[in-house]
């Protein structure tokens, strides 16, 4: 939980009302409680551009990033995923290539939804824009997919 506390003051100092910051905070708190396990990890970064929560999986032996959230003061908060740098990074895999299909599966399944903005290899969700129902499913999808 440390790194949430770190990565949601700035997160809620994106958001104009206080019935987003709220829904934020809630929302935050249910995925990093439901990121749990020894093969899951946090990660927290900040720049000029913005605060970044990244979700990382350990897959076949390599730390890959799943999803993000991004906070910025131009846009807000969104969640952007699944590792939206997965094709430029494959190179590092050469020699043992990453099976990419769970991620690829994810892609999809949130390529389904209406409030999914293409955003290059990745897709993403704005806070304001999609409904608490969205988000549940789009956390079962990551379940479903990544595993539980």
């Amino acid at each position: 939980m440390d790194l949430l506390d770190e990565f949601l003051p700035y997160a809620q100092s994106c958001l104009k009302h206080a019935s987003e910051r709220a829904r934020l905070a809630a929302l935050l708190t249910l995925w990093v409680a439901k990121w749990r396990g020894k093969h899951r990890v946090l990660d927290y970064s900040r720049s000029h551009h913005g605060a970044y929560l990244h979700f990382n999986q350990l897959m076949e032996g390599k730390w890959v990033q799943a999803f993000t959230f991004v906070a910025t003061r131009r846009e807000g908060v969104c969640l952007r995923g699944p590792e939206p740098d997965r094709t430029r990074k494959s190179h590092k895999f050469r020699h043992n290539p990453l099976d990419a299909a769970p991620l690829d599966a994810l892609f999809e399944a949130w390529s389904q939804h209406p409030e999914a903005r293409p955003a290059g290899h990745a897709v993403e969700f704005f806070l304001d824009e999609t409904p608490d129902e969205t988000w549940a499913a789009c956390l079962a999808e990551v379940l479903a997919h990544l595993g539980a």
